[in-house]
């Protein structure tokens, strides 16, 4: 992992994305050495975002055992908002807002 202050970063923003991207390179924005920013390549954020997927997919299967393998569907969730706030709430009027 490379790390590079702000301001470093800016002035060879070039250089830094070539080494992520013909690399692999990881880097390290920092801020008054504070990091507070990554710069990391196209791959590593898709394999990333496929951890998160599978992290939110076990959640519902854990989820779903705990009620059964029931869930609420969105019209139930809609209906019982409505219930509470005395609302007139449709799947429709939401999504087209």
């Amino acid at each position: 992992m490379i790390k590079v202050d702000a301001t470093q970063a800016q002035n060879r923003l070039t250089e830094i994305i070539t080494s992520v991207g013909d690399r692999g390179d990881r880097v390290v924005i920092e801020q008054e050495g504070k990091a507070v920013a990554a710069i990391i390549s196209y791959e590593d954020l898709k394999r990333l975002e496929a951890l998160e997927d599978a992290r939110d997919a076990e959640i519902v299967r854990q989820r779903m055992a705990e009620n059964d393998g029931e869930f609420v569907t969105i019209e139930e969730v809609i209906e019982g908002y409505n219930k509470l706030h005395g609302t007139d709430l449709t799947i429709e009027n939401i999504i087209n807002d």
